[in-house]
């Protein structure tokens, strides 16, 4: 159901047994800004009905050809370890609210019975939940404050810390979602 959209956008799911490598951030970073990486990322989704069996997947997609990395990161070893690790952390993040989304979708009354208005609906609030707390969050806020790209100072161990508690938060939701492998299709027949 969705192979075709990853394939299209050059995509590749998440997967616990495929961590990202600096060889999959292929697109052209910017020369401004102080971030050393970005990861491109996002949801794909889709549903359908055959009588009452509604069949929902959703893919945490990694997008190699939107994501980079500068010269700079790959340069310095220290960097280029811990800035890997707070992009997987990113994707691993994607994975969690992936998660949510079946769930949520799990526990529809009758989606047979929903309109693909309605359902889009859904799933364009659960994405934008996601985007929300990748952006909102404290921890990763405080984590990626100054010093600047390449900069040292004392914020450089806090900082540290700071991304390994993120990192640790995200690994601990993403275990307490584990109940759905991200390629299986869910399937949930509707009680009339």
């Amino acid at each position: 159901m969705l192979r075709g959209d990853l394939a299209a956008d050059h995509a590749f799911a998440w997967s616990a047994g495929r961590p990202l490598a600096w060889r999959d951030f292929q697109g052209s970073p910017p020369s401004e800004g102080s971030e050393g990486a970005k990861t491109s990322y996002t949801l794909y989704s889709g549903w359908k009905c055959r009588g009452d069996v509604f069949e929902f997947r959703v893919i945490a997609g990694f997008r190699p050809r939107q994501s980079w990395v500068k010269a700079i990161v790959l340069n310095d070893s220290m960097q280029r370890r811990t800035i890997l690790r707070h992009e997987q952390t990113h994707f691993d993040l994607a994975e969690v609210h992936a998660r949510r989304m079946r769930r949520a979708f799990a526990d529809l009354a009758r989606p047979c019975a929903k309109t693909d208005a309605e359902l889009r609906a859904l799933v364009q609030r659960l994405a934008q939940e996601e985007k929300a707390e990748q952006r909102h969050s404290s921890i990763h806020r405080y984590a990626n404050a100054a010093p600047p790209l390449g900069g040292a100072g004392p914020a450089v161990p806090v900082r540290a810390d700071c991304r390994r508690a993120w990192a640790y938060c995200v690994r601990h939701r993403r275990r307490r979602w584990r109940w759905r492998s991200t390629l299986e299709v869910d399937r949930i027949v509707s009680v009339p």
